[in-house]
């Protein structure tokens, strides 16, 4: 028996909501449970606007070519019955008034220079959080530039994955876990927004296989549940630190004059540049007072962590209207690297850049392995604090880190661990594990000077 056709329409729900907002919001990412309509959404998306002709041109990635096969199979299933036509060869979905979807994969981060020629009215990427980074999604705005009246970008996914953190941060899942909450970029003036969708959101799936929910569940690790059945963006899969992120943010307070102030830095060029101000209190731990995290150039980020110093309202003192400096500013080795732009350009770092703007790096100790181990050592004694509202992005990077497969005693490289990486880079140069109090000390030392000195038995203290 043939396959039954048919024609697709939106679920009532957040999947309409999605569809409805494509005149509202330029950047929008519809994701949480794990067969909660994300796929469907994106494939009806760009049907919405097919009557544009030939300017509306789209394309939607998946991380890997093997990802595609169900996506491909899902859009002869909504595409077939609107006349459209799939192109095997190029991977191309072309409709009968000219409108055309490409459906391509990207599977590395550098991948999107392949595309820097283009133009698109209508980009997406599906399951977004399994890129490295963000990158690919940053660099592709620049190839919005379609005939289309209206252009945007769609994304979904899960949680979990290496820019877990990013995507979360990025769309305000951190502040607003429910979504629905325009935000608007103040660099681009794009509006962006977080609509989550949910398993039971998809009566649809429901409908055909009422049991999915129950096999969900029976996964065994409480984690995946709550990541792919519930939606919890608060769970990190596979995490290389387990640690409850309420138990670790603390309500802001001033900090003590007679407390030692510093900071750290993870520099990118491609990649975000992380600052984190931390403080050192008379017990050696860490408070982690406040964060700045951006993309953009050298200079841009050194007046950027001035500006944070600068603002922060838990630095300033009684007599101070402005956050005191930090004692040093710890940096990567690399930053110390001179480049040249060309034969007539004198060779220049990116610590150079920071000195001009009047600051003063440090070289960081940037031993990994003994770096996470210090990490997590006051992590597990409740002597690394986080100031609730303004290092928010550094504890979210620190709990979504992954364990290395192939070095267990390290992290994975790539995904978002820049706001970790400067936490690391800090903690090795203060790190001391907790002192023995000087009074148990010195009980323990009269004791014995006693037992030696008065030919004491052992039985004598039995």
């Amino acid at each position: 028996m043939p396959e039954q056709q048919y024609a697709w329409s939106p679920q009532l729900g957040p999947q309409t909501m999605a569809i409805t907002a494509r005149r509202i919001i330029d950047e929008l990412f519809f994701g949480g449970a794990a067969g909660g309509g994300k796929s469907d959404f994106l494939l009806g998306d760009f049907a919405a606007d097919i009557e544009q002709g030939d300017k509306w041109i789209g394309v939607l990635f998946r991380r890997h070519s093997t990802d595609m096969d169900e996506l491909i199979h899902r859009s002869m299933q909504i595409y077939g019955p609107m006349g459209a036509e799939y192109k095997v060869g190029i991977k191309t979905w072309r409709f009968p008034g000219g409108a055309e979807l490409r459906l391509r994969h990207m599977d590395t981060d550098a991948d999107f220079i392949k595309y820097m020629g283009h133009s698109y009215s209508w980009i997406a990427f599906d399951e977004l959080p399994t890129w490295d980074s963000l990158t690919p999604w940053n660099m592709m705005k620049s190839r919005l530039r379609g005939a289309a009246t209206d252009k945007r970008m769609r994304a979904t996914g899960n949680p979990g994955g290496r820019c877990h953190a990013e995507v979360k941060a990025y769309f305000g899942i951190t502040k607003h876990p429910d979504g629905y909450l325009p935000m608007r970029d103040r660099k681009s003036g794009m509006v962006r927004a977080f609509i989550p969708s949910l398993v039971t959101d998809n009566q649809e799936l429901l409908s055909v296989d009422p049991g999915y929910p129950a096999r969900m569940m029976s996964m065994g690790d409480p984690a995946l549940t709550r990541a792919y059945l519930d939606g919890d963006w608060n769970v990190s899969i596979n995490a290389y630190y387990e640690a409850h992120r309420d138990d670790l943010f603390v309500e802001p307070f001033p900090i003590p004059d007679n407390w030692s102030l510093f900071a750290a830095l993870d520099y990118g060029e491609a990649n975000p540049t992380v600052g984190t101000l931390m403080a050192v209190d008379h017990d050696d731990d860490v408070w982690v007072v406040s964060s700045y995290y951006s993309r953009g150039a050298g200079a841009e980020h050194a007046a950027g962590i001035k500006a944070m110093v600068k603002t922060c309202p838990w630095t300033r003192g009684d007599r101070r209207v402005e956050g005191r400096s930090p004692r040093l500013i710890l940096a990567p080795s690399d930053m110390w690297t001179k480049r040249s732009p060309g034969e007539a350009t004198q060779a220049r770092s990116a610590a150079d850049t920071f000195t001009e703007a009047g600051l003063h790096l440090t070289r960081a100790n940037m031993d990994r392995v003994n770096g996470w181990r210090n990490v997590g050592n006051l992590l597990l004694n409740g002597r690394l604090k986080f100031f609730k509202g303004y290092a928010d992005p550094i504890l979210e990077s620190l709990l979504s880190v992954q364990r290395d497969p192939r070095n267990p005693e390290d992290v994975n490289k790539g995904g978002d661990d820049h706001g970790a990486d400067s936490l690391r880079y800090g903690i090795n140069h203060v790190y001391k594990p907790r002192r023995i109090a000087k009074t148990l000390k010195t009980d323990g030392s009269r004791l014995i000077d006693q037992m030696m000195t008065t030919g004491a038995t052992k039985e004598r203290y039995e």
